[in-house]
């Protein structure tokens, strides 16, 4: 069995246009980030950056090559075939699908996530909170998601409805009669954290996490502790990311 990791990425937001390859951090984008942060995490899996085939997209097959990793082009709207369309390019039957939109990222997770699907094999897992929501339907983004080619595969056969072919693992845990699902308790500290927002959709949350990146970056170990820590100590972080739960609702 191939493991990989495939990275999701485009230019053509709605919310926020071109927002994984604005400056971030100093002359970092997000993407950049991302890109680095997963290839230290884990350097001998394969890397494929699944971007769309629409020109405007070509920056990132660019952004791709730049970082020495694979990059598959296929339809902007149906993310599922494009996930399968990378898996099959690259011979890859297992997978931890990463959303771009995450500068925080845990990706030291990712090598768990892999040992975990080894003690016990899942057609999907992912950490979840207490109530069994997989973190993809929080605003926590701070995790990634694995699955399996074959159950992507699966999922195609199943459906052409818009919602799971946009959103690629949607099909897998709405239907556990179908599917093996693992779905492992988040770390305790995170429990019931609603109130976090990591994930990037719109300039608010851009302005927000590209100053709270910084501050973790340069003034703490840049551990998971210590960026919750960081938000503690900054009550202002914390209200202005309600503010934008409130106007991102999953």
């Amino acid at each position: 069995m191939k493991d990989g990791i495939i990275i999701q990425a485009r230019t053509g937001s709605t919310r926020l246009h071109n927002k994984i390859l604005l400056p971030f951090y100093g002359e970092q984008r997000i993407i950049d980030i991302l890109i680095g942060n997963v290839k230290r995490c884990c350097p001998d899996t394969t890397i494929v950056l699944a971007t769309t085939d629409r020109p405007q997209d070509d920056v990132l097959a660019e952004a791709a090559s730049q970082h020495g990793i694979g990059c598959f082009r296929g339809a902007e709207d149906d993310v599922l075939s494009r996930f399968i369309g990378a898996a099959q390019a690259y011979g890859i039957d297992r997978l931890i699908r990463v959303c771009s939109d995450n500068p925080f990222l845990q990706t030291d997770s990712f090598p768990l996530f892999f040992a975990e699907d080894d003690k016990s094999p899942a057609d999907y897992l992912s950490y979840a909170f207490a109530d069994g929501r997989p973190t993809i339907k929080s605003h926590l983004g701070l995790f990634a998601e694995l699955t399996t080619t074959d159950a992507l595969r699966c999922v195609a056969t199943q459906t052409t409805e818009k919602l799971y072919v946009e959103h690629v693992t949607i099909y897998l845990y709405t239907h556990p009669e179908e599917f093996n699902i693992h779905l492992m308790p988040l770390p305790a500290e995170l429990e019931g954290r609603f109130d976090l927002r990591f994930t990037l959709d719109t300039a608010e949350d851009f302005t927000l996490l590209q100053q709270l990146y910084k501050k973790w970056y340069e003034e703490t170990p840049r551990t998971l502790d210590s960026l919750l820590q960081l938000v503690e100590a900054h009550p202002d972080y914390r209200s202005r990311m309600l503010e934008n739960i409130a106007h991102n609702e999953k």
